[in-house]
């Protein structure tokens, strides 16, 4: 399933990295005076790596992740298992309780045991849509170490998917998944998602991960990444970052943003990007890069989002009272961690400099 670019923005901002033309901001004309306090170099004196999707960045060693946006192979969600109980019986109240709140519990046709321990698969008919397509909804939860994972398909004739291909895509994603608490790094191919890794070294799924980093040395600022597979390149979401940043201008009277640095910024001689820094009229800095890809491209996906933000508070940039670092330890940082950022190990069309395992 395809996803648009700019329907991932939302996606980016809950991952706190907002996009540089929003409007969401609350500007303050008054510039809040910068107070740094920590050299950049010093923070990397030692690092480690942090993995989300099939993607790894090298950071200071206290730095903390947050997962945002996970997708891969259709809608997927995650809960936490609540300490004590039983896998099992959590996940079987994790499925009455959708029962209860599905309008279309009442349409259930099959229930099926899931290929692993602790998983189940959950078939529905949808009364609305056509019975010559076939269209029907495919559930599947398991239950891998603390957490409670929810895939969901859809069987159609029109698009192809079978209900045996799409069972087999799930079993596949299922039999790959084992717990996974942030501190090891993989070696399989496959993807680090909140709580688990997933062993899959087809690359043939549909992948929309996000990730953002928080440094407790620098309490204001903040570090994104999102990367979307199988995003749509048609129309506005073919435009890079450069041409909306210009679009943005022309129609802003007062445009509220002083450039330190844009142009053109390929990364591991794959990554064939644009980069756009800038301050704003409060003395926050947002700095972007982005690349348009091709879809399905797993080396070179078309939706490819990196961000750094400064003086954030409460989820909100500008919130915070100063900053933590001048202009040019930010550009320092943001040099640094645009460079550690790599995959993971090895994917199809990669070049050896863009892979951190080798």
């Amino acid at each position: 399933m395809q996803r648009s670019r700019r329907r991932m923005l939302a996606a980016a901002a809950c991952a706190g990295v907002p996009s540089l033309n929003s409007c969401a901001w609350p500007l303050s004309m008054n510039i809040a005076s910068t107070t740094p306090r920590v050299r950049v170099d010093d923070l990397f004196r030692k690092t480690k790596l942090m993995c989300f999707g099939r993607y790894c960045a090298d950071v200071p060693i206290d730095t903390e992740q947050t997962f945002g946006f996970q997708n891969i192979d259709g809608g997927f969600k995650s809960f936490d298992v609540p300490a004590g109980p039983d896998p099992a019986k959590v996940l079987d109240a994790q499925w009455r309780s959708a029962l209860r709140t599905d309008p279309l519990s009442e349409r259930i046709t099959e229930i099926r045991p899931g290929p692993v321990a602790h998983a189940k698969h959950l078939w529905f008919h949808d009364g609305s849509l056509s019975k010559e397509e076939d269209l029907r909804t495919l559930d599947g939860a398991v239950a891998i170490g603390a957490r409670v994972y929810l895939f969901e398909g859809m069987v159609s004739r029109r698009e192809r998917m079978t209900a045996e291909l799409l069972m087999s895509n799930m079993t596949a994603l299922m039999r790959g998944m084992r717990p996974w608490d942030g501190t090891e790094v993989p070696r399989q191919p496959g993807v680090c998602i909140h709580g688990a890794f997933i062993h899959e070294p087809t690359h043939r799924f549909q992948e929309i991960m996000s990730s953002g980093f928080y440094f407790p040395s620098l309490p204001d600022v903040r570090f994104s990444v999102m990367s979307n597979k199988n995003a749509s390149v048609e129309g506005d979401n073919g435009k890079g970052l450069l041409e909306r940043v210009d679009e943005a201008r022309r129609e802003q009277i007062f445009y509220p943003y002083i450039t330190l640095r844009r142009g053109k910024r390929t990364l591991h001689g794959l990554w064939d990007g644009e980069e756009m820094l800038a301050r704003r009229s409060d003395g926050a800095l947002l700095f972007d890069w982005e690349m348009v890809g091709q879809p399905r491209n797993v080396a070179r996906p078309p939706w490819f989002v990196v961000g750094l933000r400064t003086r954030v508070a409460d989820d909100k940039v500008g919130a915070a009272k100063s900053s933590s670092l001048s202009d040019a330890q930010a550009l320092r940082l943001w040099d640094r961690l645009l460079e550690g950022l790599k995959f993971r190990v090895a994917v199809p069309g990669c070049t050896p400099q863009s892979v951190a395992l080798v």
